[in-house]
């Protein structure tokens, strides 16, 4: 599979960024997912994360790009929860042989009560 090559452009209107790589699974929060700010009513999960080599999912629902800080679903192998995300401490994250957090891109949007079974 070829790597994607994203030019300066693209990757400035990126939100939150691994620096891993220069590939769409490290590329967490682009300003084209049009997250909503903190404190909106309807929860929808727009964006997935997920850690390739252990325990961890993120379901993100609304973002705040001034505080790094992101709401939403986590679930570290004990069942969902929801609650405030630092985005600062999920990019600079490396698990096992380095590797960073991936975004799901084939992840399609639902409301966060499917995700947390409530």
């Amino acid at each position: 599979m070829e790597s994607a090559q994203f030019s300066k452009e693209q990757t400035m209107s990126d939100l939150e960024v691994s620096t891993f790589q220069n590939r769409p699974a490290y590329r967490y929060i682009r300003t084209s997912d049009h997250m909503p700010a903190l404190g909106t009513e309807v929860k929808m999960a727009t964006v997935k994360l997920f850690n390739p080599t252990g325990a961890g999912t993120w379901y993100l629902s609304e973002y705040d790009s001034n505080e790094r800080m992101a709401f939403g679903a986590s679930d570290l192998g004990y069942g969902a929860e929801l609650g405030y995300i630092g985005m600062e401490e999920l990019v600079a994250f490396r698990g096992r042989f380095g590797l960073p957090i991936e975004r799901d891109l084939h992840f399609t949007p639902c409301l966060l009560s499917e995700v947390c079974g409530k």
